[in-house]
């Protein structure tokens, strides 16, 4: 191998002289091939750093900056811990550095003013977007701040667009710190070795002897076992046992709150399904269905339509029927017949 052979790239030609492509070695060929390619990815890197910055940003633009919990025991909390519940106004809007369309900068997304409430959750137990959690903890109370989340700590390269964010979105939330309560005591948690939301008897006497404690379980099981049925369920629980509760409560109460809409929404559905009916037998598209054309409907799946059905589609017998009374006999003895 000559080890002085010259690996860089030729030299671009000097102005005023003929452009005739050189001839390049292999080796030459070889290097071009890699530099560019090196070229080509770290112009990658350094576009996934500017849409991806590693950091949640927070700044503090009004109330305290320093505090702590470290006071008397008897005392409410006045920093944002993990596990700490936090109540706290909020309005979220895409930060003028996000690398999405220009056109979406400032927009307002969300305000809690706007709903007439502040939330409150547990923070760092992933209730809410990543960055949200990061950027709260420190917090104090009372505090303003601006909390700016990258996309990969938001909504990513997704967005939502139910909601005006789009993808590869910062977001910029303006919260103001309103309460913070230390986390509720949870030996129910502590206990559920297996968090399957009930206690048995193993758990419990593995519990207690880690513990060091002497406790009669069959006296416990029966004060806390309400249904005799051999555990110690959440609900049957006496003792602390935090906020939180089980998935499938926590389903049930989020199931009665959707069922109105459930209802809204199927009642929607049956009058489109109803409304392409009516079309569909509406074959002249007049807005009404003649005789014939109900006869026609009959036929084609196989019956012969009767007078009596006919009446009482038709109640005003003017020899039509309006889509309002499609909607009455559709209700009643049309779905009987049919």
């Amino acid at each position: 191998v000559n080890r002085s052979q010259n690996w860089s790239l030729p030299d671009l030609p000097d102005k005023g002289t003929s452009a005739v492509p050189a001839v390049l070695s292999p080796q030459q060929q070889m290097m071009k091939s890699i530099t560019q390619g090196l070229f080509f990815a770290i112009l990658a890197a350094i576009a996934a750093l500017a849409i991806a910055s590693p950091e949640v940003k927070v700044v503090v633009y009004k109330g305290p900056k320093k505090c702590s919990n470290k006071g008397k025991n008897d005392e409410k909390p006045t920093r944002v811990e993990p596990n700490y519940s936090v109540a706290f106004h909020f309005t979220v809007t895409v930060d003028e550095s996000s690398v999405g369309s220009r056109e979406s900068i400032g927009r307002k997304i969300e305000s809690s003013h706007d709903l007439g409430i502040a939330p409150s959750f547990p923070v760092g137990q992933g209730k809410v977007i990543s960055g949200l959690d990061q950027g709260l903890i420190g917090l104090c109370k009372g505090a303003s701040a601006y909390i700016i989340i990258p996309p990969h700590l938001a909504y990513g390269r997704t967005g939502m667009p139910q909601q005006g964010v789009g993808s590869d979105a910062t977001l910029r939330y303006d919260i103001e710190v309103l309460d913070i309560q230390a986390p509720l005591p949870n030996d129910f948690v502590n206990i559920d070795a297996n968090k399957d939301w009930k206690i048995s008897r193993s758990e419990a006497q593995r519990y207690f002897e880690e513990e060091g404690k002497v406790i009669d379980l069959d006296a416990l099981w029966d004060a806390e076992d309400k249904n005799s049925d051999g555990y110690i369920s959440w609900e049957e629980f006496t003792g602390p046992k935090g906020s939180e509760e089980p998935p499938k409560k926590q389903r049930q109460e989020k199931k009665k709150k959707q069922e109105p809409q459930k209802q809204q929404a199927q009642q929607q559905q049956h009058k489109q399904t109803v409304g392409s009916l009516f079309q569909s037998m509406d074959t002249d598209q007049d807005g009404k269905i003649s005789k014939a054309e109900l006869a026609r409907m009959f036929e084609a799946v196989g019956q012969k339509m009767t007078l009596e059905f006919w009446a009482e589609s038709d109640p005003d017998g003017d020899g039509y029927i309006t889509f309002e009374e499609f909607v009455g006999s559709n209700e009643g003895s049309a779905s009987d017949e049919l």
